[in-house]
């Protein structure tokens, strides 16, 4: 990865790491994602109306508008639910690292990327992490009995039940969230080869956010919506501008470095979404989580900066 490549990737990572917090500490983290997606592309609507002027998209660009839109819908709205009942030190570390781990294994298979055995070691250290997370969100107690029955081929089903009770819901949308991201990452990827990327993220958050609120709308109703944007809309506002600027900045690096090392690198925000759990949410972020997030990051950036 160039330099600049690299300030690109880490300015996205601070501000992709904000907006998060920001949906978290929301009352409605679900409907706080949705209108923050669709403030952001109504801020930049003069920019979007001047780049299709100038640069109006192909038709492969526009298949790729909305396979990224179809994508970012799943992706908005796992991303909200999970936040609702899980810590963003862990939903944000499982997420992002899961789709850290999948980028550089879709880039090589279906994009026809390389991987060196360095980048390997750095997927390595990324599952690692997420162990070491997964076992610091499962009581010590629960571990310990599970581990015990299964040792001594006991009430071997009681044992899982014990163990599938520790792992909330925001685990699995967490999951389910982390695919998307390695899905939509390498789609994005050859999609900024068509579309310009501003333009690109534009119909990105348009078409997400809106498809979003249609989901939500079918669980709270329209006064909820307008509540939310009448009582935070300087949240929407802020956080809008940090969802537009993080993600197109790195479009922007996908443009001329490949989306295995740029996918991994940007993940340095687990870093910094766990001090933001820990310090700013109070969140309970134990030396196991924190040291989960430290091979996380350290992985992505093991996989960026190798040859």
């Amino acid at each position: 990865m160039t330099p600049l490549a690299i300030l690109l990737v880490v300015s996205s990572a601070f501000a992709h790491a904000s907006w998060n917090l920001m949906v978290r500490r929301a009352t409605r983290p679900a409907v706080t994602t949705a209108l923050m997606a669709v403030t952001s592309a109504i801020l930049v609507l003069p920019l979007a109306i001047y780049l299709l002027i100038v640069d109006f998209p192909g038709g492969t660009g526009w298949w790729f508008i909305l396979a990224t839109i179809v994508l970012h819908i799943w992706y908005f709205a796992t991303l909200g639910y999970a936040y609702n009942t899980g810590d963003l030190s862990i939903v944000y570390p499982v997420a992002r690292g899961l789709g850290l781990a999948i980028i550089p294994i879709l880039g090589v298979f279906v994009v026809g990327e390389s991987m060196s055995w360095q980048a390997a070691i750095g997927a390595a250290s990324i599952v690692t992490g997420l162990a070491f997370i997964a076992i610091s969100d499962i009581e010590t107690a629960t571990i310990k009995r599970t581990v015990r029955s299964w040792l001594m081929l006991m009430r071997r089903w009681r044992a899982v039940k014990r163990f599938r009770a520790q792992v909330r819901p925001a685990w699995m949308l967490a999951i389910l969230t982390g695919l998307v991201i390695g899905i939509y990452s390498v789609v994005d990827a050859q999609g900024v080869k068509h579309v310009q990327p501003a333009l690109y993220m534009f119909f990105l958050q348009l078409g997400g956010g809106l498809g979003m609120m249609a989901i939500q709308s079918r669980l709270e109703t329209r006064e909820a919506f307008i509540d939310e944007a009448r009582r935070h809309w300087k949240i929407l506002v802020i956080g809008g501008l940090l969802q537009f600027a993080a993600y197109t900045l790195v479009l922007t690096a996908l443009t001329f470095s490949p989306v295995s090392y740029v996918g991994p690198f940007r993940e340095i925000s687990i870093l910094v979404a766990v001090g933001y759990g820990a310090i700013v949410l109070k969140e309970g972020v134990t030396p196991v989580r924190a040291l989960g997030a430290i091979c996380i990051a350290s992985g992505g950036a093991t996989i960026a900066l190798s040859p």
